[in-house]
Formats: C-alpha cells, structure tokens, sequence
C-alpha cells in the first residue's frame, strides 16, 4: 500500500482510498479518491507543496507537476492527474501552511497584511489580516449572489458584519472605493447610511439627514440636521406607528362588537326573515308576507324608521371601509414591529432629551391621525 494511503468502504460495500498527511504533528486529510493511484499522487503532490525545492502560489494550480523521485516512488498515473488530483482548497490550505506555518481548514492564503479568502478557483475575496482568525474558522459560502457565513447555527450576512444592515443598496448605503466588490478590507468598504430609515441628503449645498419608515410604501417622518437625531427621530416614528396599530387594532375590535350589535337589532326589524325568504326556504311566500308586514308596521314608528336607516348606513360603511383597507390592514400587521436603531455613543439621557425634543414632518402627523 502506498505511504499516506488507506483503504476505506462505503455502506454499501464500495472499496475506495482516503489520503492524509502530518505536518508538524498537525493531521490534515486530504480527502476520498476511487483508485490507489490516485490517492498515491494526491499524498505525493502535497509532500511536493510542503517540502519541495519549488514554492507554488494559487495560481500554479493547473501547472503543478510531481517530482520525478515521487512519480517513481508512487508508480503514479499520467501527468495531467498531477495538478487536479488534489482539490483546490486542499491545494490553499497546503501553500499557506507552507508559506505562514499555519493550518486553517479554510481555503485562506495570506498576503502580508492581508489575505485572500478562496470562493473557488477563479472568486478571489479579499481582507485585512485581523479577520484572519475570524474567517480561518468560519465558512464563507453563496447562494443566490449573497454572501453568508454560519455562526452558532445561523446564517449572517458577510456585509452585516461590517456594519451594512440588511436591504442595503449599494452605492446609496454603501460601497467601496476601488470599485472592486470583492474587497471587503476596511479601507475599501464604506458605508455610507450606517442607521434603519437614514439617508443622507445634498440640500442647498448642506449635508442633511432624511428619515423614511417603511409601511405602505415609505413614508418621509422629517429632514434632520444630525444623523444621531435622524436615527433616534427613526425609533420615534417606529414606536409611534406600533402605539397607532394597537389603537387601530383596539378600535376595530370595538367595531367588530358594534356590527354584532347591530346585525343583531336589524335582525328585529324582519330583515333576517326577507333574506331566508329569498334565499328559497320552506314557506318562502309566506315568510316574505311575514318580513314584508313587520317592515311595514315598523315604519310606522318614524323614530325605529330613523334608527333603522342609521343602522344600515353605518354597516355599509362598516362594509366599504373594511373592503377599502384590507391591503393597508395587511401591510400594519406585516410590519408592525420595526427594527430599532441602536445608539453605540449615546447615553441614556441624551437619548431621552433628543427623543422628547424631535418633530415629525406635517404628512406624517396628518398619516398618523388618520390610521
């Protein structure tokens, strides 16, 4: 059997090899292979990487050749296997421990005071080396274009932990300064609206700080001279929103109990009976005669007539406003909690005495009445 090599079985009883070596007392596997032969040449390759005459760099990849001396040693197989025998994140891992004298399991190659992060082979992400730690133990991996990072079973978002919040857009949030969006070195990446519903704005010349909530659509709360006091007047109008839905939500349960009544004393005038007769019951003839005689005889009394009238005026209304405000009673719940803006340099009394002092804008006062 060849030196690093170990034949393995699956559940099924399939033979195949596993290759590894030791580094320093370090373990490190160099992953499954089908044949012998070629779990001789991976074994081969990265003693080639690790002691060698030769320093490889990353992109050497395709052209890395087995020394004669190992060829013959492992009786391995034909020259175009030597370079991709190995996978390249094993290929990283094994240069870098080279060149630093470090193992991460991580595909990570450093680069003085930065290092570049391994997507794959041709994705190429780069940062400053006091993440080096940080990222050498935490998998960066994409799907649908973002860029995530598992850490203690949940996903975070690669910019979230650069300060971009969630739903940033880029060139209005944030950006970067050599126009490269895979340089995630502090210096690069910039951000520009760092707080939930602030952005910054040119007026007159002047740097100023507009404050948007989303609900239905955005809607402007009011244009602030500082960002602290835009981000504090954002947890303003998200707390007046959330106290505006539960009035909202109490007024509509108040509602609710006044239709009840309602179809409940419209019930007494026959109306109850006019539908059954309609709607082809037993005896429908005789029930319709039966609803007809008591409407009459109700109207009679012009005051029950009035009453009568006002009852049904209100359920239409009832009826057409509930009718006109489903998709905004939809979007209320949807988002009837908000992301609060956390205050990093503020005290708790400076952020009351700001909090007290801020003014909404004259369309959001009239938008919260209204609700």
């Amino acid at each position: 059997m060849t030196n690093g090599v170990y034949p393995a079985k699956k559940k099924d009883g399939t033979k195949y090899y596993r290759a590894s070596v030791t580094v320093k007392g370090k373990h490190i596997s160099l992953g499954s292979f089908q044949t012998e032969k070629a779990a001789g040449a991976a074994y081969a390759l990265a003693g080639e990487i690790i002691n060698g005459p030769k320093e490889y760099m990353p992109e050497d990849y395709d052209r890395a050749v087995i020394s004669k001396r190992k060829r013959k040693t492992i009786n391995s197989a034909d020259n175009d296997q030597n370079g991709k025998v190995l996978g390249f994140d094993k290929w990283i891992v094994l240069l870098n421990l080279r060149k630093t004298g470090m193992y991460f399991k991580n595909p990570i190659f450093l680069y003085g005071k930065y290092f570049v992060y391994f997507l794959d082979k041709n994705t190429e992400l780069k940062f400053d080396a006091d993440e080096l730690f940080f990222y050498g133990s935490h998998r960066i991996q994409k799907r649908g274009g973002r860029l995530f990072y598992s850490d203690y079973g949940m996903q975070c978002g690669l910019l979230g932990r650069y300060g971009v919040r969630s739903f940033s857009v880029k060139d209005r949030d944030y950006g970067f300064k050599n126009g490269d969006e895979t340089d995630f070195r502090y210096g690069n990446l910039v951000v520009y609206n760092k707080y939930y519903g602030v952005f910054a704005v040119e007026t007159g010349g002047r740097k100023k700080y507009e404050v948007r909530i989303h609900l239905v659509g955005d809607i402007k709360v009011g244009t602030y001279q500082d960002e602290t006091e835009a981000a504090i007047a954002y947890n303003k109008a998200a707390d007046s929103l959330e106290e505006a839905v539960r009035r909202r939500k109490n007024t509509e349960n108040e509602n609710a109990k006044s239709t009840a009544v309602e179809n409940k004393m419209l019930g007494k005038t026959g109306l109850n009976g006019t539908n059954y007769a309609i709607s082809g019951g037993k005896n429908s003839e005789s029930n319709n005669n039966w609803a007809n005689n008591v409407i009459y005889n109700s109207r009679m009394d012009d005051s029950e007539t009035q009453a009568d009238r006002e009852l049904s005026e209100n359920t239409k209304n009832h009826l057409k406003q509930a009718k006109n405000d489903t998709e905004t009673r939809k979007n209320i719940q949807k988002y009837r909690k908000w992301t609060r803006n956390y205050m990093e340099n503020v005290s708790k009394r400076q952020y009351i005495e700001i909090y007290e002092s801020l003014k909404f804008s004259k369309s959001f006062k009239n938008y919260l009445l209204e609700m």
